[in-house]
Formats: structure tokens, sequence, C-alpha cells
């Protein structure tokens, strides 16, 4: 490509040298002119990427693709550079070859970067997978706690009858085992632990909230999480993200551990907040973790996949990190 490319820079920028014992000098410049123009707009492409003003990745193509790829970069080249050099064309013949030229390097560039848009199905699949487990998980495991409460419930008359004889006779001590027995029943067949009332979020959190638990976490949560104003899909992304980077972080301090959710519903705002303990404040710029390698993993999971669901919904996302408690504090604007 960049040889394709120098073939017209020389036509157009190189002027000739005529230099005695190597013929070749217009071409190595051409091709060295090239190559510091191609490096630059690369490097301008990860500037703009890591300022979150373009993201652009590269895709790997096949082998034969490849082949045709440039074959096709290679021939269009060598018929631009012809009819730049053939002094007979006329002008309108040689600005419809720039043009022409022009759009094929533009072809072989999309063919060959992918914007984020063309990878963000890819991403969301990804990202989806492991919390549509949980979530399937929780249910299946409320569903039988239902199940078990229920049957509880139908039995409910025949275990006052058994522990009226039981006093009536003067077992008190057995009266109090048998209370002991139907009250842990009553607490392992809880049906939610949490009542958010959006039911995926419930399942979610309780999901996240068994992860926690082992690891000698402090998960609280409060406060309400719409139902039916944002989709499913970006609500898992929004909670899964944020709740995950918490546990990551947390499980690395030492001592007391929290992780502290709250949800604000005011109106057509949403604000969702995530507070965890971390081992020590990090340094926030920009809206970006610079600090350690081992920090930024324990906080950087989802952080571009939170805010595009955040930014989708005219919102923004915030994260802040005091007296070693980091807060992610997302803001959602709903519709009515």
């Amino acid at each position: 490509m960049i040889d394709c490319l120098a073939l017209n820079v020389e036509y157009l920028f190189v002027v000739k040298s005529n230099i005695e014992g190597y013929k070749g000098i217009e071409s190595d410049f051409a091709i060295a002119l090239t190559e510091v123009v191609v490096l630059l707009f690369l490097l301008l492409l990860v500037a703009l990427k890591k300022a979150n003003i373009l993201k652009v990745y590269f895709t790997e193509l096949t082998i034969p693709e490849y082949i045709i790829l440039f074959l096709n970069c290679f021939f269009g080249g060598i018929l631009q550079s012809a009819i730049l050099k053939e002094k007979m064309v006329v002008s309108g013949m040689r600005t419809l070859s720039y043009i022409t030229y022009a759009l094929l390097m533009i072809l072989i560039m999309h063919v060959i970067m992918v914007r984020e848009q063309n990878t963000s199905m890819n991403d969301m699949i990804g990202n989806l997978s492991g919390p549509m487990k949980q979530i399937t998980d929780s249910y299946i495991e409320m569903n039988e706690k239902n199940t078990e409460l229920r049957r509880f419930r139908h039995d409910t008359k025949n275990l006052l009858l058994a522990l009226r004889s039981l006093a009536m006779e003067g077992k008190t001590e057995q009266v109090v085992n048998y209370i002991d027995e139907m009250q842990d029943v009553v607490d392992a067949s809880r049906v939610k632990a949490f009542d958010t009332g959006n039911f995926i979020a419930d399942a979610l959190l309780e999901s996240k909230a068994k992860t926690a638990a082992q690891n000698d976490i402090i998960m609280t949560v409060e406060g309400n999480i719409p139902a039916n104003r944002i989709e499913d899909v970006n609500l898992v992304i929004l909670i899964s993200n944020l709740v995950d980077n918490a546990l990551e972080a947390a499980k690395q301090v030492e001592g007391e551990k929290k992780i502290e959710i709250q949800s604000i519903l005011k109106k057509n705002i949403w604000i969702l907040s995530v507070k965890n303990s971390c081992v020590q404040d990090v340094v926030i710029r920009e809206n970006r973790i610079e600090t350690t390698k081992e920090e930024k993993e324990s906080h950087g999971f989802g952080i571009s996949n939170i805010e595009r669901v955040a930014k989708k919904y005219g919102g923004n996302l915030k994260l802040s990190c005091e007296n070693r408690v980091f807060t992610a504090r997302a803001t959602l604007m709903l519709m009515a």
C-alpha cells in the first residue's frame, strides 16, 4: 500500500533531482515521505481514540482477502500513476482519476478499519453472556424457593396442630426446637434478597451479592430501579459492569470491605451510584484512571460500555475517589 501511494506522491510532489549514479532517489524519497505521512495518520487515530473522540479498531482479514485487497491497491496505483504521467490526458480525466483513487483508498481503509458501531454487537454479546447466566440462575433459584415456601404454607395448619400438641404436653424444649426449624425453613425460602421494583435488576444484584458474601464484602442496595424506561440489555450492561468493577476493587482490600449501591429516580433523571472500598486513592484525570496497572484493571472493566449506555440516554458517567472510597456515578435521562 505504501509503494502504491508513493507512486502518486512521487509524481505529484517529488521534484526530479537528476542525481548521477543513483536513479531511484526520487522513488525512495517518495516512499519515505509516504511512510511518514501514514505513520502520522496512524498516530492521529491513536490520539483520537485515547481522547475518546474516535474509536477505531483494526480488523483481521483472511489471506485471500488480503491478496485481493492489495492486488486491487497495486493495480489501482499503477493505473493512477499511468494516467497522471500521460501528457495527452485532458484535465477532466486527471481530476476524475484523483477522485477515483481517493475513493479507492477510503474504501481500503474502511475495510481494514472497523468503527466501534460495527463491533458493538460482539461486545454486547460478550458483556451479556455472564450477567444473563447469573440472572437465569437467580430466577431458577428463586422459583425453587417460591415452590418450597408454597409447600410450607400448605402444611402450616398441620404444623400448628403439632406445636399445640407439644405445648399441651409441656414439652417446651421440643416446641422451641420445632420453631427454630420452622424459622430456618422460612429464612431459606425467602424469595427475593432485593426489591428494587425491577425483576431483572433484583436477580442480577442477588447474584452479585452472593459473590460479595463469598469475599467478605458487605453489599447494600438502596432505592428503586426503573422497570420499563430503560432497555433490559442496557440495564444489564450498566449494572453488571458497575458492580463487577466494585467487586474486583473491594476484593483487594484488607479489613472492612463495602459496596454501596444507591439508585435515585427523580422524574426523568435516573442516577445510579456505586461506591466501593479500595486499597488506596486512585488518580482520575478526564474521567480516566491513571494509576498502577493493577488498579486500572480493578476499576477498568467495561468503563467504555457504561459510558456508551449513559450517552445513549443523554447522560454521562462520573468517576471519583476520596478517602479510599471509589465512586462511579452514572446519570441517565429517561423517557417519561
